[in-house]
């Protein structure tokens, strides 16, 4: 705890490689050290001790020396003035921040979109006093929109000079969203809070104190005009971005394809089978590819409605997203797994994938060539043959001979007989029971599988158990950006096929409302929101990666059977 000090600014760095710059001196960590830097900021007038750190290293406890600091009171504001191992620094006075000095523009590139249709926010800081540190505060909003980020943890902010009012402003360009809007009509973006900490010339000039080397605003002091024997002080200063109106208009109702999604931008489809011809059991792979510039993320899979004879499974989907200032593009692929069970001659139908063309304001549709199949009878061998939905876990059973062992002789009375008997009756109405049997339970199969949200439903656990494995995985590997967007679709898959909610029409409001309605406690729903709360800014704010992203596994994982316990 640092009493009487604000904590404006914490790093973490394990194992070398952090580099920051405090007070215009640069702090780095080396090779198999770890590091903890702290930016702090005085509350009250007085002399304080910071207490000596501890940290237990291989089962000892090593600790820190302690730290005086002195804060005196100037006539304007406040300085600091700090003293370990016979070391001192120099005090001076401030001024405040004002409201021109530093703010934050957010910037859409269309402001009538339609339904579906990509946008981009930039969100821009103007300064014209040096920014050490930034982070945001308060993520804006986007109720009715399906957002991807585009600006990644690693990436450095564009920066570039713009003159407003005759005043030369330093900007550079924080962070880009691509939202793709799903309903129609007046939606608002909230701003965006952003907590700086800003250095600004002191009254007194001393010639002794070190050149401020800005990492943020890299040629800050050659923009503005900034000497190199001006004196800093730090100062906490949070801003806020403006409010977007966005108009987002219907797509035109003439020629509307029946089977449109929620598809808008621009695509191309590529469909291929590994082979046409085979024999009884064995393995088909057919695959269907979409690319293009669009929400690739919400493209569903192809609906087709197979052969009976052609056993089939859930498709395996996989994605590439690129993010770049240009917006989102990339392709997402569905992989089906086909098994034929009978021999003979069989179609698999054409699939269309329509969407709406930005360019032509119109709509197109893409269809793939049907293909058919010969299917030979297999060998004898064939008929052990065991499937499951992994193509890789296909195998064949009984191919040893096992011992035979026989069995004891059976003595019967003299006049017993088997004919006639009550058991001979109800062996042979066995398999007219059977088959009856059989039959209700095929057609109760049928009904079920034609019920598309009840699969889902059903199938909705499974799935989220293999995402969250997915991301165990990535979380082994301290891979950030995939670990958090397979964890959000965990999150928001589980929801949607549990609720019965269209990936198009899932946000925060639609999730809490139907959650309600399910009787869900409002404090488990709350948590629900605060862990995709967590993973959006985890997205780009600093976090300890062996800490912060096992958290937010644990909370995943949580709140899933929370839910589980909930939504049966």
């Amino acid at each position: 705890l640092f009493k009487n000090f604000t904590v404006t600014g914490q790093y973490m760095s394990s194992g070398g490689g952090m580099t920051i710059i405090v007070n215009g001196k640069k702090v780095e960590s080396g090779s198999g050290e770890s590091s903890w830097t702290y930016t702090l900021v005085p509350t009250a007038v007085g002399k304080y001790t910071i207490d000596a750190a501890k940290a237990k290293v291989n089962g000892t406890w090593v600790s820190s020396g302690t730290l005086s600091i002195e804060v005196t009171a100037g006539s304007s504001g406040t300085t600091s003035k700090s003293t370990t191992s016979g070391t001192s620094a120099s005090t001076s006075t401030t001024t405040e921040v004002a409201a021109d000095d530093i703010f934050i523009k957010a910037v859409v590139d269309k402001t009538a979109p339609y339904l579906g249709e990509q946008i981009i926010v930039t969100y821009k800081i103007y300064t014209k006093i040096p920014v050490t540190q930034y982070g945001i505060d308060k993520i804006a909003a986007y109720t009715g929109f399906w957002s991807q980020e585009i600006t990644k943890k690693d990436d450095k902010a564009v920066q570039y000079n713009e003159t407003i009012g005759g005043t030369k402003y330093v900007v550079a360009e924080i962070r880009k969203v691509a939202l793709f809007p799903q309903k129609t009509g007046i939606l608002k973006i909230d701003p965006l809070e952003v907590e700086c900490l800003v250095q600004i010339k002191t009254k007194q000039k001393d010639p002794f104190s070190d050149f401020f080397n800005d990492p943020f605003f890299s040629n800050f002091n050659m923009n503005l005009g900034s000497s190199m024997f001006d004196t800093y002080s730090n100062q906490k200063k949070t801003i806020s971005s403006n409010a977007l109106t966005i108009n987002v208009k219907a797509l035109p109702s003439a020629n509307q394809p029946a089977d449109l999604g929620s598809s808008v931008g621009s695509f191309t489809m590529d469909s291929k089978i590994d082979k046409t011809t085979a024999k009884t059991n064995d393995a088909i792979k057919l695959t269907y590819k979409i690319s293009g510039t669009g929400n690739i993320s919400l493209i569903e899979k192809p609906a087709i409605e197979f052969p009976a004879d052609l056993e089939t499974y859930d498709p395996e989907e996989s994605e590439k997203v690129n993010a770049t200032a240009a917006g989102i593009s990339g392709s997402k692929t569905f992989e089906y797994l086909i098994i034929p069970r009978n021999p003979g001659e069989f179609t698999i139908p054409s699939y269309s994938f329509s969407y709406f063309d930005l360019t032509s304001k119109s709509y197109k549709t893409l269809t793939s060539p049907e293909y058919n199949l010969t299917i030979a009878k297999g060998s004898g061998s064939d008929a052990n043959a065991v499937t499951s939905t992994a193509k890789e876990d296909i195998k064949f059973l009984n191919s040893d001979i096992r011992y035979l062992k026989p069995a004891p002789l059976l003595f019967h009375k003299i006049g017993d007989s088997f004919y006639g008997s009550w058991l001979f009756f109800g062996l042979l109405a066995l398999p007219v029971l059977c088959f009856m049997f059989f039959v209700v339970l095929y057609r109760k199969r049928l009904e079920e599988n034609r019920n598309l949200s009840l699969v889902k439903n059903k199938k909705a656990t499974s799935v989220a158990r293999k995402r969250l494995k997915n991301a165990q995985v990535l979380l082994s590997g301290n891979n950030k950006d995939a670990f958090l967007d397979e964890i959000f679709k965990a999150l928001w898959g589980y929801l949607g096929d549990k609720l019965n909610i269209p990936p198009s029409s899932l946000s925060k409001d639609t999730v809490s409302d139907a959650l309600a309605a399910k009787n869900v406690d409002a404090e488990i729903t709350e948590q629900f929101i605060q862990t995709l709360n967590n993973c959006e800014y985890a997205r780009f704010a600093p976090i300890d990666k062996n800490v912060g992203m096992q958290n937010i596994y644990d909370e995943a994982i949580a709140i899933i059977s929370k839910m589980e316990g909930k939504l049966r």
